[in-house]
Formats: C-alpha cells, sequence, structure tokens
C-alpha cells in the first residue's frame, strides 16, 4: 500500500512538472510573436489580417514571391531527379560500409547554412572549381553570359548556383524517406507482378508497383525539401545578392520596422510578408504532416519483410550515381578547406593569380580592430550552443516522455493537439522567429539589448521541435511491462528512471543532444538579426561579416573562408563524437 502511494505521488509530481514545462514552451514559442504582431499593428494601425491586403502593394514583395516559388520548385525538381536514384540504389543493393555512405550523404544536412554558401561560393568565385571550367555563375561570362543575353533571363548563374546548393542541402531528405521503403519492400511483391500482364513492362511496374508504394514517400520528402528551400536565408544572401526571397526580405525590413513615427510603410510590409509567409509554411508543414503520416503506413507494411535479401552486389551504373554524387557532396566542403589556404595576388601583368599561404588563418587568428578573433568567436559560439542543450534537451525529453503517456492513456486526439502547439517555431523560418525576438520583446524592453545571452532564447525555440521528434519514437519501443516491474523493485527515484527509461534513452539522448549543439552552431537567421554588439558574435557571424567586407584586401576571402572551416571542422567533430558515444552506448546495452 505504501508503495502504491509513493509511487502514485511521483506520478502526480511527474505529471505537474510536464504541463508546467508544457505551459512555459507555449508561452516561449507565442509570446514574442503576439508581442511582435501587436507591436507592428501598434505601429501600422492596420490588423494583420488587413495588412495582407497590401502585400502586393509592398515594394518587391511580388518579385520576392515570385523568386521564391520559382527557386524553391526548381530546387524540389532537382532534388527528387538527383536523390531518387541515389535511395534506390542504396536501398535495392548490397553496399559494403553502407552506413558511412549515408552518414556522408548526411552532412551537408546537418552543415551550417553559412558554411554551405562559402562552400559554394568558393566553387564558383574567379579560381573556383566551377570557373576553371569556363562555367562562371558569378561573373556570368562566357557561356552564361550568353545565356542571359539570348533568354533574357536576368543572372542565370545565380539562379542555377542557388538550386544546385538547395538540391545539395535536401539530397538527404530523398535518402532520409524513399530508402527504407526500397530496402523493406518485399521481393516476392514484385517478382509476382512480373508474372502478371500488367508487370511484364517497366512502365507496368512503375505504374502497378512504384508509384503507389514509393509515392508517399518522396511526396513527403519532396515537401520538406519545397519548405527548407522556401526559407533558406543563408544561401539566398550569399549566391543570389541581386534577388530576395521572402525571408530575405524580412531579414532586410526588420531591422528599421516596429519603430513608431519611423518607416511605417517598412513596419507595414513586415506584417504583410510575414502573414502570408507563415499562411504558406503552415499549408506545406500540414501537406508534409499528411503524407508523413503515410509514408509511415507503408512502412509499418513494409517491416513484415525484414528478413528478405537483396538482390545483391550493386550494378555499375548504381556504382556510378552513387560514388558520383557522394564525391559531389564533399566538393562544398573541400572547397571551403582549400580556398582558406589560396591567396589572391595580381603580377606585373595585371592578371590575378592565387598562392598557397597560412595568411588567411593567420589573419582569423589573430583578428583585427573590427573582427573578433577565431578564438573568441569560436567561445561564443560554444557558449551559445552548450546553453542551448542545457536548456533544450530537458525541456524536449519531458514534452516527448508526456506526450507518450497521454498516447497510451488513449488522449492521442489532446497529444496530438499539444504536440501542434510545441511545433509553432517550426511552422516559422529562423528569420521570423528572431523578428519575434526583435520586435516582440526587444521592441518592448530594450533593456533586453545588453543581455549577451539572448540568441539562445530562438535557438531554444528552433531547436524544440525537431528535438521532440526524436524522441518520441524511443519512448515507444521501451516496453510498459518492464517500467512496472522496476516500480516493484522500491528503488530511488534516480534509479527508477534510470533503470526503467534512463539507459533505454541514452543513444536517443545523445543523437538529440547532437542535434541541438549542431543546431546552436550553425544557425545564422535568428542570430543574425539579434547580435548588436561585435564582442558576441558566433563563428556563423563573423564569416557573414567578413563575406561583406570589400574584396579589395585579398585576405578577406582566406580569413572567411578559414573562419568557416573552422565552424565546419567543430560542427562535424560534435557530431562524430555524438556517433561514437552512441555506438558505446549501444554496445553496453547490448
Amino acid at each position: 500500500m505504501a508503495l502504491k502511494q509513493r509511487n502514485t505521488a511521483q506520478a502526480n509530481v511527474m505529471h505537474t512538472v510536464q504541463w508546467l514545462t508544457l505551459f512555459c514552451v507555449i508561452l516561449l514559442g507565442t509570446v514574442p510573436l503576439i508581442l511582435a504582431i501587436l507591436r507592428l499593428w501598434s505601429v501600422t494601425q492596420v490588423s494583420p489580417l488587413e495588412a495582407l491586403r497590401h502585400f502586393p502593394e509592398q515594394i518587391g514583395a511580388m518579385d520576392a514571391l515570385r523568386f521564391t516559388l520559382i527557386e524553391a520548385l526548381l530546387s524540389t525538381l532537382l532534388t527528387v531527379v538527383l536523390g531518387l536514384p541515389v535511395a534506390w540504389s542504396l536501398g535495392r543493393y548490397q553496399w559494403r560500409g553502407i552506413r558511412s555512405k549515408r552518414a556522408l550523404f548526411y552532412l551537408p544536412f546537418v552543415t551550417p547554412p553559412i558554411v554551405a554558401a562559402a562552400g559554394f561560393l568558393a566553387l564558383i568565385s574567379p579560381g573556383g572549381l566551377f570557373s576553371s571550367f569556363g562555367l562562371d555563375l558569378r561573373g556570368e561570362t562566357g557561356f552564361i553570359g550568353w545565356l542571359a543575353e539570348t533568354t533574357g533571363w536576368q543572372h542565370p548563374g545565380h539562379m542555377i548556383a542557388l538550386v544546385l546548393a538547395h538540391a545539395w542541402f535536401n539530397l538527404s531528405l530523398m535518402i532520409r524517406f524513399v530508402e527504407p521503403v526500397i530496402a523493406q519492400l518485399n521481393p516476392a511483391w514484385e517478382e509476382q507482378l512480373m508474372m502478371l500482364p500488367k508487370g511484364q513492362s517497366a512502365s507496368g511496374r512503375l505504374r502497378h508497383l512504384w508509384l503507389p508504394v514509393l509515392g508517399p514517400s518522396v511526396a513527403v520528402a519532396a515537401t520538406y525539401a519545397f519548405f527548407f528551400s522556401f526559407t533558406s536565408f543563408a544561401l539566398v544572401k550569399w549566391l543570389t545578392p541581386d534577388f530576395n526571397t521572402l525571408e530575405s526580405l524580412l531579414a532586410d525590413l526588420g531591422g528599421s520596422a516596429g519603430i513608431y513615427n519611423y518607416r511605417v510603410d517598412t513596419s507595414l510590409g513586415v506584417l504583410a510578408i510575414a502573414g502570408l509567409q507563415a499562411l504558406l509554411m503552415l499549408t506545406i508543414l500540414a501537406g508534409a504532416g499528411f503524407l508523413e503520416r503515410k509514408h509511415t503506413m507503408t512502412i509499418s507494411i513494409h517491416e513484415e519483410h525484414t528478413n528478405r535479401k537483396k538482390r545483391g552486389t550493386p550494378p555499375l551504373k548504381s556504382r556510378f550515381i552513387v560514388y558520383l554524387l557522394l564525391l559531389a557532396s564533399m566538393l562544398p566542403f573541400v572547397s571551403v578547406v582549400v580556398a582558406s589556404f589560396r591567396t589572391r595576388a595580381t603580377s606585373q601583368n595585371g592578371h590575378t593569380e592565387f598562392h598557397w599561404t597560412l595568411e588567411g588563418w593567420q589573419r582569423a587568428w589573430t583578428g583585427d580592430a573590427s573582427t573578433l578573433t577565431l578564438l573568441e568567436a569560436l567561445q561564443n559560439s560554444l557558449v551559445y550552443a552548450a546553453l542551448t542543450l542545457v536548456i533544450a534537451l530537458p525541456i524536449g525529453y519531458v514534452l516527448a516522455s508526456m506526450f507518450h503517456r497521454l498516447e497510451n492513456n488513449g488522449k492521442k486526439r489532446v497529444a496530438s493537439l499539444l504536440d501542434t502547439l510545441c511545433m509553432i517555431p517550426l511552422s516559422a523560418s529562423a528569420v521570423m522567429v528572431g523578428l519575434g525576438v526583435l520586435l516582440g520583446l526587444l521592441r518592448w524592453y530594450p533593456e533586453l539589448f545588453m543581455y549577451r545571452y539572448l540568441p539562445v532564447l530562438p535557438h531554444v525555440m528552433l531547436v524544440l521541435p525537431f528535438l521532440v521528434r526524436m524522441l518520441r519514437p524511443a519512448f515507444s519501443r521501451i516496453e510498459p511491462a518492464f517500467e512496472e516491474q522496476v516500480r516493484l523493485l522500491n528503488l530511488p527515484p534516480l534509479q527508477s528512471w534510470w533503470h526503467s527509461k534512463g539507459a533505454s534513452m541514452m543513444a536517443p539522448l545523445t543523437m538529440a543532444a547532437s542535434l541541438c549543439l549542431a543546431f546552436s552552431l550553425g544557425e545564422f537567421g535568428a542570430t543574425y538579426l539579434l547580435i548588436r554588439v561585435g564582442s558576441w558574435d558566433s563563428l556563423s557571424i563573423m564569416v557573414d561579416q567578413l563575406l561583406g567586407r570589400p574584396k579589395f584586401d585579398p585576405l578577406i576571402m582566406p580569413t572567411a573562408m578559414a573562419v568557416a572551416a573552422s565552424l565546419m571542422l567543430t560542427t562535424l567533430f560534435v557530431l562524430w563524437l555524438s556517433e561514437q558515444l552512441r555506438m558505446k552506448q549501444g554496445d553496453a546495452n547490448d
């Protein structure tokens, strides 16, 4: 009886903590955005709904919307075209080192966006790999210039570079969603279909087997690719400097918005653009959620056939596709490192030459009057990341456990509703979250400008939805009967948690922690809007500042690339270390 009462009391305390945590998270995700809307409403005297009607009137808004939709559609199409053959090859055949290949394909997705921008700038700039093959995407001379002149297409090289960068970034989505479906498909299905008249041709098998089976997976991957291309900021900022997306236009207008009697048109533009973008993003995410449920149903059907045999070693065609795209995936990483050691110089005859030096790294290490040293910026980034981890990971764990408990108690609709409320920051982009803090909290409470660790707030807001999504499946794999048996042992609370959940959750928690650290280290959109004091600059902000400085100084680019390489290597080290810890934890559990 006493044991039962004790367990009941502990459960009540846990439930109270869960509900309080949920309440705080909802406030964290909504209050800055609500305050920002109220601020803009007060300045413009125009309601958010009425502001939507004024969207076409805002300078540059329609051009930004048109460009956003075009680049996102083209990026999604290229992602599918490149990613589907890779996912097919990896899932259909037996590969040596399959985990390593997947990890390499996943690296671009966890790469800080500003590093990706720096990598592609190095590839397309004079002296880069593309220009060495006569493809001048930056200066748009030669074939690209002819293309622009012939077709009337403004800056085709910039658009091509952006679409390539987005496809590179989103390629892992196709592998993540499509490969498991192919790998887990019962081979008997295809063999039986080939015995029927409709399955004797490749087109027949495509129509009657592959489209129904792979369709939901391809659709959900494409939808998420569209979403991430739609909300891209760093890549747009540096690869298409003459065009704005909705996201980059918000960033440009946000700094002067929300101020009484100053640039009221800017405040109205931010209110209108943010409203339309939020509606579009909610629609995309709703569609992605619907498609992901269909994808999950497809996976659940296939998992019954995990003991199937694959079709042997990959043929030459599949090897060529996989290794070629693996090489392409590594090019931006390599280009950043290479560019950090290349310094531009002008010869006596006026030609531009490049020399291999360490001057860029030396400048990054020592800094100058206008920039921090590499070590100082790294220290700031690590502090932001550590604080984000300490705050976000426990909250994500508590919320994931709460939603799991509600589902087990038959309250799936309640769990789904609460999960949706927690996903509000995910329905907003990084720039919109940053604007929420800037126009909401900081315009109402300007003294917060002096708080050094302010960027941690949007970092926590943005990473929490991903943490919850990562940890929820881990709770579903814990056997309820095992938890009941642990309670009967009458152990202290901490030991009881460890034996019932903690040991099983260490691997997922390690992966979630690595994601949290990697995200915070590379976050750019919100941090770009909020950091106002140079001594608080993170590595990503330092890269952006260096890239924006005049290029008459030949050390600017190698210095920027040295800082970008440092950010890249730090992020990769965090991910590598977490993988090692996860594998050791898995071995210990076995």
